[in-house]
Parts: structure tokens; C-alpha cells; sequence
């Protein structure tokens, strides 16, 4: 184990035997093959990941990258400078050779701290969830297909029953106010055989630690509906987790939609629902029972199916690409306060 050696050292020193960008699980199956893994004090469950999530945050905030990211899903990384980064890794493999083992126990720890410290960093956003809920909003709107949304308060339920697993974060609601025909929409009766009903469950990040919990927690607030979500703007971009999102989604139809906070537009359904033909009406009443938002919002879309009429104000608005643009400058972090996190 090499003294100070970081995921961050690694990366470095294994491109330089790369001579085209790498995925990080590409990456990390070099660093084995050239036996770099070995010299790093503590690798935890998932390395790769561990070594994803260095590389996106050095790229995002270090003005003084050592690295390249490429665009992609998965992303790809390439060494900024190799004559640079080769005099660089040369001098800290001679240090190494300098150094005897009876620092083992310090550097472990070191090592440790800063994994640690990275990945609260990456957990650290500068706005919380509900904060998020204009991008769904719009999203839904755009994305979706003219869906209306509405936030459900959780903390306005029955304290007696409160459960976190029973309310989504928002509900939706699309009917075909202009494009059907008003005898067409007559002929529905009340209207419930043409409507749909969404559901949304927004986290700020999913990452391997929270991946399941926020994913059941989507199912079993979403069993309602026609349509449930999971949606967070920053989803971890292994291949690793992002294979289990879709393997999950496919085994329990919850749809997965990934935010880009600073470009709304290029927001995208990562993994497709399944639509249910009809609404779980035992788990709706539940819901209602407990929350007077959701009482409000089924209320809202009676009368709007009654009167085939569509009232705005009742929904959360969705806001205009501009004024997304200018949330997302406010929370945006100032240009060259990070530095290295190595």
C-alpha cells in the first residue's frame, strides 16, 4: 500500500497505459490488470463506484483537473495532460520507494477520511427536495404530455398515521381537455375511463447507498396510480447501478426520470413505467384519508372531468424554462472555490 496513494492517483497513473477515454469500470479492470489496486489503503464494497464518483466531482469542481470527462452514458474520462501526469506519478512512486511500512496505519486512516469526506461531499446539495419540485413540474408538463402536478405536504397528515412510505412527494393528473371531442368526452360518463393518474417520488441524488430504499419507497408510494415515478437529477452513472434501476424498474414497472438541473430540456425518462389500466381505488382512499392535499387534489380533478374545463391555479404551475434557469443559477457553486479534493 502506497502512502497518500488516492482513486484519484489511481486513475491517473492507470491512464497513462490507456490511449483512448475509459469508463470507470474500464477503468478500475486496468488498475487490476497493472496491479495499482494494491496500493490503495481501503477500497471498499464497490471501488468502481468509488472511483466513478471521484472522477465526476474532480471534473465538475477542480478548475486544475488532472482529467477529461467526455459526454456519454456511461462517461468517459481521459487524462488532460500525460507528460504532465507521468512526471507527476514518477515522483510520488519515488517517494513510495523512500517510505518504509510503519506508516501503514496512518495512511490507512488518511485514505478512509477521504473517501469519506468525498462521499459526503457528493450527499451535499445546495437545495433540498422540495425545492426540486418546479423542474418536475415542468418536466411533467413538457415531458410528459400536458400532466398537471400537485406537492403533497406530508407533514399536513394525520400524525397518528404518518408514513413517508404511503405519500408520494407529487401527484399528477392529465386529461384531454383539447384533443378529444366534448360528445366523445360525454360518452365517457364521468370521465375516470379516459383520465390518468400519476405519482412521483423525488430524491436529490441515487446513489448504491440509497438506490433501494428510494426505490421501494417509489412503489409503495406510487401503487395507486396508472403511472409512478422515481426521479432525482443526480443519479449515479455507473453501468453497475444504472443496470439495476432498469432491471428494477422492469420487475416492478416504476418509471425512472433523471433531471438536468442546469438544462432542463435535456431531462429524460431513463427507464419507462408500466401503466396500470386502472387506479388502485383501496390505496387512493387510504391516501385521501390521510392527506387533505391529496383530498384537494382529487377534488380539483372531479370537478375539472365534470366540466370538462380545466382550472390552472388548482395545480402546482409549471414555470418557464427562464425562471428554471435562474433557480439553478442561485443554487449554482461560485467558480473556483472547490479546488482538489486530492
Amino acid at each position: 500500500m502506497a502512502r497518500n496513494y488516492t482513486f484519484l492517483k489511481l486513475a491517473e497513473e492507470a491512464m497513462l497505459s490507456a490511449s483512448v477515454p475509459l469508463t470507470t469500470n474500464e477503468l478500475w479492470e486496468l488498475a487490476i490488470q497493472l496491479g495499482l489496486d494494491k496500493k490503495l489503503g481501503s477500497q471498499g464494497l464497490t471501488p468502481w463506484d468509488s472511483l466513478n464518483a471521484r472522477l465526476i466531482v474532480d471534473t465538475r469542481d477542480n478548475p486544475n483537473s488532472a482529467f477529461v470527462r467526455h459526454q456519454g452514458r456511461p462517461a468517459k474520462f481521459s487524462l488532460r495532460d500525460k507528460e504532465k501526469t507521468r512526471l507527476s506519478i514518477d515522483a510520488l512512486n519515488s517517494d513510495v520507494e523512500k517510505t518504509d511500512g510503519s506508516d501503514q496505519e496512518e495512511s490507512e486512516s488518511q485514505t478512509l477520511s477521504a473517501e469519506v469526506a468525498s462521499l459526503e461531499r457528493i450527499a451535499k446539495y445546495p437545495y433540498r427536495e422540495r425545492e426540486l419540485h418546479p423542474f418536475v413540474s415542468w418536466f411533467a408538463k413538457y415531458g410528459l404530455g400536458a400532466v398537471l402536478t400537485k406537492t403533497i405536504f406530508h407533514e399536513n397528515s394525520s400524525k397518528k398515521n404518518w408514513n413517508e412510505w404511503l405519500h408520494p412527494d407529487l401527484v399528477g393528473f392529465w386529461f384531454p381537455f383539447k384533443d378529444y371531442n366534448p360528445e366523445l368526452l360525454a360518452l365517457s360518463g364521468n370521465g375516470l375511463s379516459i383520465a390518468r393518474f400519476y405519482s412521483f417520488e423525488m430524491k436529490r441524488e441515487i446513489t448504491f447507498a440509497n438506490l433501494r430504499e428510494s426505490f421501494f419507497q417509489a412503489v409503495s408510494n406510487s401503487s395507486w396510480a396508472h403511472e409512478g415515478y422515481l426521479v432525482a437529477p443526480n443519479i449515479d452513472e455507473s453501468e453497475t447501478l444504472r443496470g439495476e434501476l432498469t432491471r428494477l424498474s422492469g420487475s416492478f414497472g416504476i418509471g425512472v426520470i433523471e433531471l438536468v438541473l442546469d438544462d432542463p430540456e435535456k431531462s429524460q425518462i431513463l427507464c419507462q413505467p408500466k401503466r396500470k389500466s386502472e387506479i388502485d381505488w383501496e390505496g387512493a382512499n387510504k391516501l385521501a384519508k390521510e392527506n387533505p392535499d391529496f383530498r384537494q387534489f382529487l377534488t380539483s380533478a372531479r370537478i375539472d372531468i365534470a366540466n370538462s374545463k380545466l382550472h390552472e391555479t388548482e395545480y402546482d404551475p409549471a414555470p418557464m424554462l427562464d425562471d428554471l434557469k435562474s433557480i439553478w443559477t442561485a443554487w449554482k457553486p461560485k467558480e473556483n472555490t472547490v479546488g482538489s479534493l486530492i
